[in-house]
């Protein structure tokens, strides 16, 4: 009896021990190891992809003023290539990534694309001209897979987004160019559903402006995607595709999947 007694005693001494073991296996690696590993992944996966990456940049806080697709090619650990769907731009900087409160991706040199959003008066005639479009430079890395990179602006807090570039990077380039270009030739929009329209101006750079409501679009392959889920006469929306010229709609428009929204230009 006393040895039954002696061996539940014990158990507990055992249970402890496999789990403070466990909790070594966890935890083998000191935070500088963890967060160095990050770092060294996100440089990795930054570098991976030879025709770059899709950076879906939104500047300003609460992304307000539209957004822009930034195609970046992680050329070495210090070289980057930068071009923009809003100017003929071709421009090489550096960067670099450290760590920080987690890995910190920073565009570490003059680089006139990113330049235009993060330079004080980059815009004549801006509402604040000290900070410009309030663009970011240096970013969070929130996660880094070959599928996506997720940044988060360290001063704005903007979620940018980095999905990988196609093969025939030159095409897709042209897309995006072609799609802004077309954005932005209309003197404003108007929102259309069954309960009516809504009349929309632009606000700097590509924000539409209604009484009520700012939104913020970047241009796509296939037509505007919205930095957030956006909502009109109760329907959501976020990614609309544009449609060619028709009789009704001589100049096109965009429409969600559902066709229950149109964004029409208004020239």
């Amino acid at each position: 009896m006393k040895r039954n007694y002696y061996l539940l005693l014990l158990i507990p001494c055992f249970l402890f021990a496999a789990c403070d073991k466990k909790r070594e296996r966890v935890f083998e690696d000191s935070p500088t190891e963890r967060l160095n590993a990050a770092v060294a992944n996100a440089q990795t996966i930054l570098k991976s992809k030879p025709n770059g990456w899709i950076m879906q940049y939104f500047p300003g806080d609460n992304a307000q003023y539209g957004g822009a697709n930034l195609f970046v090619n992680f050329t070495s650990n210090a070289d980057v290539n930068v071009q923009a769907d809003y100017v003929s731009s071709n421009v090489t900087s550096t960067y670099k990534v450290y760590p920080g409160a987690g890995p910190i991706l920073t565009f570490d040199t003059y680089n006139s694309i990113f330049g235009f959003f993060a330079a004080p008066g980059a815009i004549s005639q801006q509402v604040n001209n000290d900070v410009g479009l309030g663009g970011d430079i240096e970013f969070l890395v929130m996660k880094a897979t070959a599928d996506s990179v997720i940044l988060k602006g360290r001063k704005r807090g903007n979620r940018i987004v980095l999905v990988p570039m196609p093969a025939g990077s030159a095409t897709v380039i042209t897309n995006y160019k072609t799609s802004y270009a077309r954005f932005y030739s209309p003197n404003s929009y108007r929102f259309e559903t069954a309960k009516g329209q809504t009349e929309l101006e632009f606000g700097w750079f590509n924000s539409l402006l209604s009484m009520t409501t700012t939104y913020s679009v970047r241009a796509t392959e296939t037509g505007v995607s919205f930095y957030a889920e956006s909502e009109i006469d109760g329907i959501k929306f976020k990614d609309l595709t544009y449609k060619p010229a028709t009789t009704a709609y001589p100049n096109g428009y965009y429409d969600n999947a559902a066709g229950t929204v149109k964004l029409v230009p208004v020239f």
